[in-house]
């Protein structure tokens, strides 16, 4: 298609110089100076040829820079040491106290019981219980034993009997009633409220 544009308009101007001429000679004016034909052509086809963006030519492309060989050893040892556990610290032992000696233990003194403290006695006469015992409508040997005890249980007054079976009791003790017992058996016989200096009769039988 270039060489066909070209063609026609070398065409063009040949015979745009051909038509000049013979018009120049009929004119018979003096001749010009012969155009050079080449010259002109060149210049046309110049001017008739688009310029050409000159294509640049392929540079090379610069190989990347190799990669650095990878110390596989030292990675290995780096995963290594990540995934290990973190050692935690031993324990410090604490010191167990060595056990103390227990103490002996020492011998609790048994308590002494208090003893009931047995009513105040007045002063002046006491009162007097008298009487003979019987048993089994006998009179009582000598010795045998005649308790007066108060009805509260806190006071005991004893006698014995003499060789005719006698009993006399002697009470300091007042504002109390006794129980008269003979051998620890009841005679079922109490004495009357004890005052001072107060004289009574009891004769005793059991059996």
């Amino acid at each position: 298609m270039r060489r066909t544009f070209i063609r026609l308009v070398v065409l063009g101007l040949a015979l745009g110089l051909v038509l000049g001429a013979v018009v120049a000679c009929g004119e018979e004016e003096e001749p010009e100076p012969t155009a050079d034909i080449q010259a002109t052509i060149e210049v046309a086809v110049q001017a008739a040829t688009p310029t050409e963006t000159p294509t640049p030519e392929p540079t090379d492309t610069p190989e990347p820079p190799p990669e650095p060989t990878a110390d596989i050893a030292a990675t290995v040892a780096a995963a290594i040491a990540a995934a290990a556990p973190t050692a935690a610290p031993a324990p410090t032992a604490t010191p167990v106290p060595e056990p103390t000696a227990t103490p002996v233990p020492t011998n609790t003194p048994v308590p002494t019981p208090t003893p009931t403290p047995l009513p105040e006695q007045s002063s002046g006469p006491p009162c007097i219980i008298a009487g003979t015992v019987r048993i089994n409508n006998s009179p009582a040997p000598a010795g045998f034993p005649v308790i007066a005890r108060s009805q509260t249980g806190d006071v005991e007054v004893e006698t014995v009997t003499d060789e005719e079976g006698r009993y006399v009791l002697q009470i300091t003790n007042f504002d109390m009633v006794f129980d008269l017992f003979v051998a620890g058996n009841d005679t079922n016989q109490d004495s009357p409220i004890t005052s001072r200096g107060c004289r009574v009769i009891r004769n005793l039988t059991v059996g």
